[in-house]
């Protein structure tokens, strides 16, 4: 792995591990949640779309094989996959308003123990150090 990866969360934590939430568990709240009158919930619903039909469903959360092991990596964004990171910077977006939610950036170099990644994503263990 080379290269800045990015990563969009929210203030609130995670449970059990601890690392924030990422702006796609709660773009997928919202629009479960939201009513259908929502302004934002096309622009929402198509940039879900473009991400299911774009971004490779990660194949592994953990080093472990084990069907049932803690899956506690993090996702990640290849800084250099600009429509990607376009992209999700404008969910992010859409998420600050439509759920009045605190969304932040995080950058890093150093992931942490990656468990997947292809072009446009890296799937990793955090180090100690590891944004999140």
């Amino acid at each position: 792995m080379s290269g800045t990866v990015i990563r969009f969360v929210t203030r609130s934590t995670h449970r059990p591990f601890g690392h924030r939430s990422g702006v796609f568990k709660i773009a997928y709240q919202l629009r479960r949640e939201s009513p259908t009158a929502s302004p934002h919930l096309p622009e929402l619903e198509e940039l879900l779309s473009w991400f299911e039909r774009n971004l490779a469903t990660p194949t592994r959360f953990s080093t472990s094989r084990h069907p049932r092991a803690q899956e506690s990596a993090i996702s990640w964004v290849r800084a250099s996959a600009g429509d990607h990171v376009r992209k999700l910077r404008r969910l992010a977006l859409l998420v600050e308003e439509a759920g009045d939610i605190c969304i932040d950036e995080l950058r890093t170099e150093r992931p942490g123990y990656v468990v997947f990644e292809d072009d446009h994503q890296v799937v990793a263990l955090p180090f100690a150090d590891t944004p999140r």
